[in-house]
């Protein structure tokens, strides 16, 4: 019999997922808030900030959390897709159609929090990479597997000929390095006052610089096809068991040392260059395939170490719980930040330090994982998660969870009088 086209309830999601990506929400949240409360120069160049242990923190942040854990989410994302599909086809349904319907909204989502919200937005990418990325998701792993080597090979090569190229050609490092690197001091104070002003100029502002983050990052830069290669390694590592919990855990410990090892040492590396250069953007710059590389090998490292403590018996629960609600916090870290920073609220663009901003994301963090699994103790779905899912299935989803019934007396088992 077919079961119900439905979205994915308790009996069938998978922990080790939430768990992931509750880990990378909340990742995502302490690197995204520099670009929420600074120009976005700050977001690239850590000699900027001008508190006494920011360049420490930003060496932490950049060994733990720079370009691992925004993979592993886009990896989770390609994971999702053949989930969704297999439970849709399960119940007579072209999992196809639904995920392009599901695709649909999530852009709409996405230029919603681009244009409206925070210019940083994934959303918007995800959707647009996930039309492509559906068409492999009934494929063998080994068909996905060699395809998506290629085109994570093909798109590492173009990022990184894209990162270096300010380097090599001049005139290009003269005009990119001014938004990038800061070194222009007439384009900070331009964003200073944009974000420290009203609602009218942010707007503006994430107008101009949409256009420029879809054409010239995602399309020209190469990381829209990088993005599509990382979905399509989460579809891979979906089907050979990786992203079930499935393997052992003497296997997933030593992936996530060796992978680990390798991404913190190839960030030593970059880390000690950009030091002994004084943070030129050449070496910034030049750079760029090591911190490709190291992102790749920390993702995996991380979600091989999550895959440990997996099979381990260790589920994080509120963790998990914020996975479940990964679509809902992560709207709500933008709005949280745009609020404290942007001068429409809180007014504080630009004015606190890096180790400042790390109090306030401990703070948010304390507040996702305390309010997710509260959240979803009384109800099925996050509210985001349920609107979206009701688009999907053209049907308004069951939110609140039923109280369990106490049967009567003497409908206990003896044992229990």
């Amino acid at each position: 019999m077919a079961q119900m086209d439905a979205p994915v309830r308790e009996g069938d999601r998978l922990d080790y997922l939430d768990i992931l990506r509750g880990f990378a929400v909340l990742a995502i949240f302490a690197v995204n808030i520099k670009a929420m409360a600074a120009p976005f120069a700050f977001y690239s160049n850590a000699s900027l900030w001008p508190g006494d242990y920011d360049q420490l923190v930003a060496q932490v942040q950049a060994f733990l959390i720079d370009d691992k854990w925004r993979t592993n989410f886009t990896a989770l994302f390609g994971a999702g897709l053949v989930l969704i599909g297999m439970k849709a086809e399960a119940s007579g349904v072209r999992g196809r159609g639904r995920i392009l319907l599901r695709n649909s909204w999530l852009m709409i989502f996405g230029a919603i929090h681009l244009l409206l919200i925070w210019g940083g937005d994934i959303l918007f990418a995800y959707a647009l990479a996930g039309f492509l990325v559906l068409w492999f998701r009934n494929l063998s792993a080994t068909i996905i597997g060699w395809v998506m080597l290629g085109l994570l090979l093909l798109s590492t090569v173009w990022v990184s000929g894209f990162g270096v190229m300010p380097a090599l050609v001049p005139e290009v490092g003269a005009e990119v390095s001014g938004f990038l690197w800061g070194t222009n001091p007439d384009i900070t104070a331009a964003e200073l006052e944009t974000y420290r002003g009203g609602v009218a100029g942010h707007l503006g502002d994430r107008w101009a610089s949409a256009i420029m983050y879809i054409g010239l990052y995602y399309v020209m830069g190469g990381h829209l096809l990088q993005t599509i290669a990382i979905m399509l390694a989460g579809m891979w590592l979906f089907k050979i068991g990786f992203f079930r919990g499935a393997w052992s855990a003497g296997n997933y410990l030593m992936l996530a040392i060796s992978a680990l090892a390798l991404s913190f040492g190839l960030e030593a590396m970059r880390q000690d260059y950009l030091a002994r250069t004084d943070w030129s953007f050449e070496a910034y710059c030049f750079y760029t395939p090591v911190a490709e590389i190291a992102g790749y090998a920390g993702a995996f490292g991380y979600a091989a170490l999550v895959g440990f403590f997996y099979r381990l018996g260790i589920r994080f629960p509120p963790v998990a719980a914020a996975g479940r609600m990964a679509f809902t916090n992560y709207i709500a870290c933008s709005l949280s930040g745009t609020t404290v920073f942007y001068g429409h609220a809180g007014g504080l663009f630009g004015y606190l330090t890096l180790l400042q901003l790390m109090a306030i994301v401990a703070g948010v963090w304390l507040a996702i994982l305390v309010w997710s699994p509260v959240w979803l103790r009384f109800l099925h779905f996050g509210p985001l998660e349920w609107l979206w899912r009701s688009l999907t299935y053209w049907k308004l989803q069951p939110l609140r969870r039923r109280a369990p019934t106490t049967p009567p007396p003497s409908a206990e088992p003896a044992a229990a009088q």
